[in-house]
């Protein structure tokens, strides 16, 4: 039977989509294959779950001088941790949290370990982990699978990146991207719009396999009407990029002054918030503190829960980015509410919305207030909008879907 090594830079005390994803992808080829699941953990190491075909290793991230200076400036100056991970890389090609040093060692003391026909599937964001892939491949020559979530440094400046930092990342990391992609046997990305972003010469070898929600997560038997209190929710992380256009809280400030609508039938609902210092700011501002529940990180089915009673979802654009179309709009179309894009990306997530006839999607300030007003009016006569999709429109849209197609590219190699 063939082996497949599949890597997550994510462990499960992040709560990272990522993780879950990578999980997911496992248990589906462990089906077909003998998968080993490696993973990092920055806390304490518990011994993973063994099923049939599946095997979970999680490994503890190195935990020396260089890391506590992290956290302790992550804590107080998150700008300058991202500085320290900037200056790292550039004198060690190696980040801070990086699982090569603990996968070798793993590999070199343990009876498991890759050979010349099993596959080595690592996922980006990280270059460090398609680096790790890279190095497995020169060490076991085994064949190596790279999948990108975003572009890499041929596409746009990541979401949780400045563009300084972005365009210095682009240039000291140019070098190992090409060289992975290069000794890569097969190359995965989410979207259309993203392969687009690869060097030609290397379009043949790209295939897309995209985000989707988790249909044995979701009970859509949960899915239900809060009918005391309208809920408007925005799932996962937070970018600043995501804060720069404002218009969405003048929106809801004035709609919610405008009508005289009470604490008690409105709720914005911020669900597993990494960091929430500039959203928080942005509340007070507009004076949304009564209004709003903000969470941080939780597990996948928690999130989901929150999510059951929800009158509407948002998203929030990412910059000037077109192209960015996370697992968190595919989980909004599985729970067949209205979503709203206050401000249109003009990119990948507006079409969606548009394709599925999903909700809706705004310009300016006047079309999102006109759209709390409908939307808040139906909720209050008990007719809220229900989007209607079929059981084969909800199974393309579930990660097991994809992860069919993934198959059959695995299968191949």
């Amino acid at each position: 039977m063939k082996r497949i090594f599949v890597f997550s830079y994510y462990g499960k005390e992040t709560y990272h989509t990522g993780y879950y994803r990578l999980l997911s992808l496992a248990n589906t080829l462990s089906e077909n294959f003998e998968v080993y699941f490696i993973y990092g953990n920055i806390k304490e190491v518990k011994k993973g779950e063994n099923k049939e075909n599946l095997t979970e290793i999680p490994l503890l991230y190195k935990n020396g001088i260089l890391q506590k200076v992290y956290f302790f400036l992550q804590k107080r100056s998150p700008y300058s941790a991202k500085l320290l991970v900037i200056l790292n890389y550039l004198f060690t090609k190696r980040e801070i949290f990086d699982l090569q040093k603990e996968t070798l060692f793993y590999f070199n003391n343990s009876e498991i370990k890759p050979a010349k026909d099993d596959i080595i599937f690592t996922s980006f964001p990280s270059l460090s982990a398609h680096n790790l892939g890279y190095k497995l491949k020169k060490k076991y020559h085994s064949k190596l699978v790279l999948e990108y979530r975003d572009p890499g440094v041929f596409g746009y400046n990541l979401i949780y990146e400045n563009e300084w930092m972005s365009k210095v990342r682009k240039l000291f990391l140019k070098k190992q991207e090409i060289r992975n992609l290069e000794s890569a046997d097969l190359l995965l990305t989410i979207s259309d719009s993203i392969k687009k972003f690869f060097p030609e010469r290397y379009f043949n070898n790209v295939h897309v396999v995209r985000n989707g929600f988790n249909n044995h997560k979701i009970d859509s038997s949960l899915i239900r009407d809060n009918q005391q209190k309208f809920i408007l929710s925005y799932l996962g992380s937070i970018y600043s990029s995501q804060l720069e256009d404002i218009t969405f809280f003048e929106a809801v400030k004035e709609f919610l002054v405008e009508y005289k609508i009470s604490p008690d039938r409105f709720l914005l609902k911020f669900i597993g918030v990494n960091d929430r210092t500039a959203l928080n700011k942005i509340i007070i501002r507009y004076g949304l503190e009564n209004y709003t529940s903000i969470s941080d990180k939780m597990p996948i089915e928690k999130a989901y829960d929150e999510l059951y009673d929800s009158s509407m979802f948002f998203h929030l654009k990412y910059g000037n980015r077109k192209e960015v179309i996370t697992t968190k709009q595919y989980e909004y179309l599985a729970f067949q509410k209205p979503i709203l894009l206050p401000v249109s990306d003009n990119g990948d997530i507006a079409e969606s919305i548009k394709k599925y006839n999903a909700g809706y999607v705004c310009n300016h300030k006047k079309e999102i207030i006109e759209v709390l007003i409908k939307s808040f009016k139906n909720h209050l006569e008990g007719k809220p909008l229900k989007i209607n999709h079929t059981k084969e429109e909800l199974y393309e849209l579930s990660r097991q879907s994809q992860e069919e197609k993934l198959f059959k590219l695995i299968n191949e190699l």
